[in-house]
């Protein structure tokens, strides 16, 4: 048992040994630069160690120090004189919408188109009336010719003659009607010539004593209208909140030359609006709404460029809190992070928080 431990203790030294006498050889240095090297590598590495500790704690120092800033305390007398008032925010649905432009359509056209339509109708009416007649009467002349022989061959001859004009001339207006309604189509779309060619069509009787109007909307190049999209919102005042609904008729097969997008026809009761008017429209951008909370005018600040708002915390504590990553909607920001359901938001009295917030950094600034 000695023996073996003594042979392990021979052949670790034997090691060392070589280890010690190749090592400068292998690695061109001596021994003494290798030790300095280690050294040397030993201390930058805690040096970097030492400078990533630093900066954490700068980071952590500033983040300390940016929440510190979004920070506001009242005195009470304060608090009375400056009329604050909150409100708890509630979670709720929002929609997003695209902008676009529309433009009230001249409906004169279809009233001309329509009244195209009745007299085509009328030549087809008289051209069927006349066609069966010359029919009736050439059938009449050769029974006679076939019984009795009274009638000569010669005015069979003419009373084909003349069915067979006849049944031409009904031919051509069946197809010019047939043209006419084909071309309107192709200007206005199946859905509108189908109110031209009913006589009891109440959206066409709506339009041409202007209860409705008829307007046309042009997307922008990128957009298309969401299939499930049947009504949007339509303004002249381009403020979305005085919009009012429009509803989806069909697409417009004429596009707009100058904006290039799709267009599309919707009708919407008249109001005020005029012939040739320049709309504002917001397009849902689909019917699923998206969670998150509603921020008001009156609670919005501006400072550095960015909208933020105050949340009280405490009695007299308030913070400010960031609203540039929502989203601006009619009559405010809609965001759904930075808040939870029940947070008491200031909805008067935030530009004077704002004010307290600054003069609170001003005097700690002049204690230090």
């Amino acid at each position: 048992m000695l023996s073996r431990k003594n042979r392990s203790t021979w052949l670790l030294i034997l090691i060392a040994a070589l280890v010690l006498i190749f090592m400068p050889m292998v690695t061109g240095n001596s021994w003494q630069s290798l030790i300095a090297g280690w050294v040397d590598d030993y201390q930058e590495a805690a040096e970097e160690a030492a400078r990533h500790g630093d900066d954490d704690d700068d980071d952590e120092d500033g983040e300390q120090e940016e929440a510190k800033s979004l920070l506001v305390e009242l005195d009470d007398d304060v608090v009375d004189a400056a009329g604050i008032q909150t409100l708890n925010l509630e979670r709720g649905l929002h929609f997003a919408e695209s902008r676009a432009y529309a433009r009230v359509v001249d409906v004169r056209d279809l009233i001309q188109r329509r009244s195209q339509l009745k007299q085509l109708e009328l030549m087809l009416s008289s051209a069927q009336m006349k066609e069966q007649a010359e029919l009736k009467e050439l059938n009449r002349l050769q029974k006679l010719a076939a019984g009795t022989g009274s009638v000569a061959s010669k005015n069979v001859s003419y009373a084909e003659a003349s069915w067979q004009e006849a049944r031409s001339n009904l031919q051509s207006a069946r197809l010019q009607l047939e043209n006419a309604k084909t071309e309107i189509a192709q200007g206005w779309g199946p859905v509108i010539t189908s109110w031209l060619n009913d006589d009891k069509s109440e959206e066409y009787a709506r339009l041409v004593s202007r209860q409705d109007t008829l307007i046309e909307i042009t997307l922008p190049v990128a957009l298309s209208l969401p299939a499930d999209v049947n009504v949007i919102r339509v303004s002249r005042q381009g403020d979305r909140a005085s919009a009012r609904k429009a509803y989806f008729v069909s697409p417009a097969y004429v596009a707009d030359y100058a904006a290039q997008g799709e267009t599309y026809y919707f009708r919407m009761a008249t109001g005020k609006l005029r012939l040739g008017m320049r709309l504002h429209a917001w397009i849902p951008q689909n019917q699923d709404g998206q969670q998150g909370f509603f921020i008001p005018e009156q609670a919005i600040v501006w400072y550095a460029g960015k909208p933020w708002t105050y949340v009280q915390e405490d009695e007299s504590v308030y913070r400010r809190r960031p609203l540039a990553d929502g989203e601006s909607v009619a009559g405010g920001i809609f965001i759904q992070s930075e808040f939870e359901a029940g947070d008491a938001l200031v909805i008067a009295g935030s530009q004077m928080l704002l004010s307290e917030e600054f003069r609170w950094q001003i005097m700690d600034e002049d204690d230090d």
